[in-house]
C-alpha cells in the first residue's frame, strides 16, 4: 500500500492519472446523466412499453451505459499498466480490449457464483485462485484458460498469505471512500478519481508473484 501510495502521488503520476480518470468520469457521469434524465429508476417498473421508439431508447442507452463501463474499467487497468504513456494510448487501448476484459470477467463471474452455489467457502477460494486472471489477460494478452491456470498456479502455496494481503488492500479502499466520500458534493466524483491507487496495490502485488514464479 505504501509503495502504491508513492506510485500514485509522485508528481508527473499523480497528473497522468487526473486527467485518464477526468476523461473517464465525465464519460461515466454524461451516459449516467442521459440515462437517468430520460429514464427514472422505476421506469422498468412504470414504463409506457407501448412507447415503441422510447422503449427502444432505453435498451440503446442500456447498452450504451454497458459500453461505457467495460471502456472506463479496462481503461483505468491500462492507465496502471503503462503509466507515463500518452492517455490517447491509454485510451485507445482500453476501448481495444473491453470485449477481452469482458469474457474473463464473466468467466471469473461464473466462476465465483458457482462456488456460491457450493456454498460460500468455495466461492472465496475461487476468487483468491482466479483474482490475477484479469491482470494477465489484459497485461500478458494470455487466453482466458492459461490465464485461470497461470492465476492459480501463481497463488499456490501462498493462499494464505494472499487472502490476508486481499483482506488488508479491501480494508484500504474501504476506508480511503469512506473518508472520500463526507466530502460535500463532491465526494462521489472523489472516490472514482482515486480507483487507480485502490487497484495498485493488487498490481504491485501480482506483479512481485510474477517475478518470483518465473
Amino acid at each position: 500500500i505504501k509503495e502504491a501510495w508513492g506510485i500514485y502521488f509522485k508528481k508527473e503520476n499523480f497528473i497522468f492519472f487526473a486527467k485518464v480518470m477526468a476523461v473517464v468520469v465525465i464519460a461515466s457521469s454524461l451516459i449516467g446523466f442521459v440515462m437517468s434524465y430520460f429514464y427514472p429508476a422505476d421506469y422498468l417498473e412504470k414504463g409506457d412499453y407501448s412507447n415503441t421508439s422510447f422503449f427502444i431508447g432505453f435498451i440503446i442507452l442500456t447498452v450504451l451505459t454497458a459500453l461505457v463501463g467495460l471502456w472506463t474499467q479496462t481503461t483505468t487497468y491500462f492507465a496502471i499498466f503503462k503509466t507515463g504513456n500518452s492517455e490517447k494510448e491509454i485510451f485507445k487501448l482500453g476501448y481495444k480490449n473491453m470485449w477481452r476484459f469482458f469474457i474473463i470477467s464473466v468467466v471469473i463471474g461464473l466462476i465465483i457464483f458457482g462456488g456460491v452455489l457450493l456454498l460460500i467457502i468455495p466461492a472465496i477460494i475461487f476468487g483468491v485462485w482466479y483474482s490475477f486472471s484479469t491482470f494477465l489477460v489484459l497485461d500478458k494478452e494470455m487466453k482466458v484458460g492459461v490465464a485461470l491456470k497461470t492465476s492459480k498456479a501463481m497463488v499456490k502455496g501462498k493462499f494464505w498469505e494472499i487472502s490476508g494481503r486481499f483482506f488488508v488492500f479491501g480494508l484500504f479502499s474501504i476506508v480511503v471512500s469512506i473518508l472520500l466520500t463526507v466530502i460535500p458534493y463532491v465526494g462521489s466524483l472523489a472516490v472514482a478519481f482515486v480507483a487507480p491507487l485502490f487497484t495498485l496495490p493488487f498490481y504491485l502485488l501480482y506483479k512481485d508473484l510474477l517475478v518470483s514464479s518465473d
